[in-house]
């Protein structure tokens, strides 16, 4: 089963999806949003509408395709409104590292830690085992989300090198997907 083939995947009141052209604009609006900045390590400093649709069509259709690189909408399953990105990467034989993102209009409905739930079914789908997160230890609201997601931190902090390049200290938590591996 390809990560295509698990798409979309709902839990609660989200639904999580391959990234569409209409999502440019809400992806560009969101991403400069100054938390996003800040805590959300992402590639390029800047999106603009057609740098995210450039990137539909080529990095995210590539690393769907292969397995690699899920960079997926999270998106109101009763609207499908965009409300941020929730990202699956650094993919290996067990495991993967997933990020995540909400624009200021879908956060404080507990949106993350659906698209979290919709995210370790696909990862039990693709026969994984794990899920990583990392975050900074200062980013409260993130480390929250993912104990209220099934998350536990693992080891000290650590200095990562973000998507974005850059190093920061890092905690980071895991999560079995186990229980997702026969019912998903």
């Amino acid at each position: 089963m390809t990560l295509l083939d698990a798409l979309p995947c709902a839990e609660g009141q989200v639904r999580i999806r391959a990234l569409e052209h209409g999502d440019a604009a809400p992806f560009a609006r969101g991403s400069s949003d100054e938390s996003v900045k800040r805590n959300g390590h992402l590639p390029l400093s800047d999106y603009t509408e057609d740098i995210v649709r450039e990137q539909i069509d080529g990095v995210i259709a590539d690393g769907l395709a292969d397995g690699s690189l899920a960079v997926l909408a999270i998106a109101d399953a009763g609207t499908d409104e965009f409300l941020g990105s929730i990202v699956l990467f650094n993919v290996r034989a067990d495991r993967a590292e997933v990020g995540f993102w909400l624009a200021p209009w879908g956060r404080g409905r507990g949106a993350v830690r659906d698209a979290l739930s919709a995210a370790a079914r696909i990862a039990a789908r693709q026969g994984l085992t794990f899920l990583e997160a990392k975050t900074a230890p200062d980013n409260q609201a993130s480390r929250r989300t993912l104990l209220s997601a099934g998350f536990r931190q693992i080891g000290e902090p650590q200095t990562v090198t973000a998507p974005s390049g850059t190093a920061f200290t890092a905690l980071t938590f895991e999560r079995s997907v186990a229980e997702f591996r026969f019912n998903a």
